[in-house]
């Protein structure tokens, strides 16, 4: 997994899975951790995220590896 920095709380992700992004309690409602099914911040959207927030970003990365 690797993980790159785009901005504060944002982080590009590349797996096993596929790339996908991380938007921070900072950048997103709700404070948690969301992740998103896309390549670049102004492809994130409802249609895009997961479905699903976790209040740290290693939960977040521990779900990624799950499905």
């Amino acid at each position: 997994m690797k993980v790159t920095k785009i901005a504060k709380g944002l982080y590009k992700v590349v797996d096993s899975k596929g790339t996908w992004l991380a938007m921070g309690p900072n950048r997103s409602e709700g404070n948690y951790w969301i992740g998103y099914e896309c390549d670049n911040e102004s492809d994130c959207s409802n249609d895009t995220n997961w479905g699903i927030g976790f209040k740290t970003f290693a939960q977040l990365k521990r779900y990624s590896q799950s499905f």
